[in-house]
């Protein structure tokens, strides 16, 4: 099953954010990742806490196994580095199951 990553985050660095975006696309491509949505306008239709994400990126791997190993690899390693130091980042993976009709 398609596995998604959801990433919010604030950048803090903006200069060095644009390095983490250049070093990020090859290594997801090498895993089978798309992105799927990627900082585009967003609007908040309905929260009973305080979320408010900032700039929320959704990006499809093949499976969880492919996104789990994009993110331990050495590939990715160092692009994670420079999004540690420009943003701040909350990272979800998430099972993509069947919906039943």
């Amino acid at each position: 099953m398609p596995a998604l990553l959801v990433v919010n985050e604030t950048i803090t660095e903006p200069e060095l954010f644009e390095d983490y975006k250049r070093a990020v696309v090859p290594t997801l491509e090498k895993f089978g990742g798309r992105f799927v949505a990627r900082g585009a306008a967003l609007e908040v239709l309905e929260t009973s806490g305080t979320w408010s994400p900032d700039r929320l990126v959704i990006v499809e791997f093949p499976d969880m196994a492919a996104l789990k190993a994009w993110y331990d690899s050495p590939e990715y390693a160092p692009a994670r580095e420079i999004r540690l130091r420009s943003a701040s980042s909350t990272l979800v993976a998430l099972e993509t199951s069947p919906v039943s009709p």
